[in-house]
């Protein structure tokens, strides 16, 4: 469905991409305007600002919303729409940009503007923890902590640097007990890590939950226990990039419509790259809730 609209709303995060925001939303505006479509932007300053953004632009009868960031901001504009009417176009400009890489959006800005001008409108399911919508993956453990120690490298560009901020996290990390309830089936693990997620990709293309997909209406979860920290940086991580990992032994996926994790121990919650909260938290899948602009059948 061609876009439809001739002034489409754009929500931009200007520091996204160590800076390079600002910069991506002009190139994004050139390419739309060539296209034939005048854009409405309005700059997003502190992290709560881009659902507040997109609600209102649900209030002023916006048709098109379209997120102009990384992860971060792709998931405050969702939280502003999820549930209404309005399509979500994405033109990636962070880090990471795991959503658009989970759902195979293209990561160029050209390509991205020509997807949001005559691509296809699909309903895609979003996870849930707490009252919050998340749409990549869920991270409670380890991978939280190289999410939080990442996120303080924000302006290091440097393609490595999740690798990096990896090796340091696994031996600054202990694993915790956590008690997972997928379903209402009940277990406690002594775990390294817990991630659930709606699409497959984390940390810039990591094949954290090779399974998850948008469209199946559940949470795939991997967990990683039963081995020390040579074994998960030799053996396990260097696999997470093909997603093969989930073969190695002390690795268990899990796969259910509804996921609520506890610890006897404290442990942050990060979703979409952000921090979203503490356990406990009961994660869902909330199927075909958002509105995403893709690329169209066949190209």
């Amino acid at each position: 469905m061609p876009l439809r609209t001739p002034r489409p709303r754009l929500i931009v995060n200007p520091t996204a991409g160590g800076g390079s925001g600002a910069r991506r939303a002009e190139q994004a505006c050139r390419e739309f305007a060539r296209l034939g479509y005048e854009c409405d932007v309005r700059y997003s300053r502190s992290p709560s600002e881009p659902e507040t953004l997109a609600r209102q632009a649900v209030a002023d009868g916006c048709s098109v919303v379209i997120a102009v960031g990384g992860d971060g901001l792709v998931s405050g504009v969702a939280n502003g729409v999820v549930g209404t009417p309005v399509r979500l176009g994405i033109v990636p400009a962070g880090r990471g940009n795991d959503f658009a890489r989970g759902v195979s959006l293209p990561l160029g800005v050209a390509a991205a503007c020509r997807v949001v001008a005559s691509g296809e409108s699909r309903r895609v399911d979003v996870g849930q923890a707490g009252a919050r919508y998340f749409l990549s993956v869920a991270q409670i453990g380890l991978t939280a902590e190289i999410n939080r120690r990442a996120n303080r490298l924000r302006r290091i560009r440097l393609p490595a640097v999740y690798s990096l901020v990896t090796v340091v996290s696994v031996f600054l990390s202990s694993p915790h007990r956590f008690t997972v309830a997928c379903d209402g089936h009940e277990r406690r693990c002594y775990s390294w890590l817990v991630a659930a997620g709606n699409t497959w990709s984390a940390a810039r293309g990591m094949k954290l939950v090779p399974g998850a997909r948008a469209d199946d209406g559940v949470l795939d979860a991997c967990l990683a226990h039963g081995m020390g920290r040579w074994e998960l940086l030799l053996c396990a991580f260097p696999r997470v990039f093909r997603g093969t990992h989930v073969y190695s032994s002390g690795v268990e996926s899990l796969r259910g419509t509804e996921m609520r994790v506890s610890s006897d121990e404290p442990a942050e919650v990060y979703a979409d790259g952000e921090r979203i909260g503490r356990l406990p938290v009961t994660l869902r899948a909330v199927p075909r809730a958002l509105s995403v602009i893709l690329p169209a059948a066949g190209c």
